[in-house]
């Protein structure tokens, strides 16, 4: 049996989070690996699965041409439409990924997040819909194994709230690009150690048990201590000498030869 996103889910997640999106710490660190290798300036953009498109509006500050963002959900779109509500030159449409259509090529096409959520030749097909409107740039944000994420992405919560998700190799991302013999990839590197990984994740216990929602609500507020004083985001920078090699994160982009 294939898997591919499930759009009530992805209603429902997006519609439990605030309509007004703000730009996270974990957002601009996944940009910040975009905009090294990435001039998005006078370029058409293509988003994929662009969810709340945090990552589109920070491009949109490098002055690109346009960005169509295309999301199958309604709620997700909502979001978006916010988050560029004094923006200009910013298309919408809402519709699945494995049946998008465009005689239009784009500068730039992008998705974050999104392959992980199809499975077996589906899973092809998702990335190859990136290739097929790209003219110049492709860039893939996934969760990378070997990391915590294949442990996580098992979780009942973890698939409650945002399906079924099986992150990829560094190998197994670049083989999938390297069928598109026209595209170079120029990038392949995984970043963000403690991607995913915070003390709830590592000691929560997965069930719904009254006693054990207790201790999993404690173990919650201790780690809020623990973001609110920053120790995450200090280790992450400890780590990231050594992030290539143990990133959460993997990052690809290729570039039509």
């Amino acid at each position: 049996m294939t898997i591919r996103p499930e759009k009530t889910v992805w209603d429902k997640t997006w519609e439990n989070q605030s309509e007004i999106v703000k730009i996270s710490a974990a957002d601009r660190k996944y940009f910040k690996y975009i905009i090294n290798d990435v001039n998005p300036r006078d370029k058409e953009v293509l988003e994929l699965g662009c969810g709340r498109a945090a990552l589109s509006y920070l491009l949109s500050e490098y002055g690109p041409k346009s960005i169509t963002l295309v999301d199958f959900s309604k709620e997700a779109l909502l979001r978006a439409k916010n988050i560029f509500k004094n923006s200009m030159n910013i298309k919408y449409i809402e519709g699945d990924l494995l049946k998008f259509e465009t005689k239009k090529k784009y500068d730039l096409v992008f998705s974050s997040g999104v392959v992980e959520h199809f499975s077996k030749n589906l899973r092809e097909m998702a990335i190859d819909k990136h290739f097929y409107a790209s003219k110049d740039k492709v860039i893939f944000l996934v969760p990378a194994k070997p990391h915590y994420n294949s442990l996580r992405h098992r979780k009942r919560r973890t698939i409650e709230s945002f399906g079924w998700q099986e992150a990829f190799s560094r190998n197994e991302m670049n083989n999938y690009c390297r069928k598109h013999t026209n595209f170079s990839i120029i990038v392949s590197k995984r970043f963000y150690p403690l991607y995913g990984i915070t003390l709830f994740e590592l000691l929560s216990i997965d069930s719904k048990n009254r006693i054990v929602h207790i201790y999993n609500t404690i173990i919650k507020y201790i780690d809020k201590v623990l973001i609110k004083l920053k120790l995450y985001t200090f280790l992450n920078f400890l780590l990231t000498p050594f992030e290539n090699m143990f990133g959460g994160v993997l990052i690809i982009i290729a570039q039509r030869k």
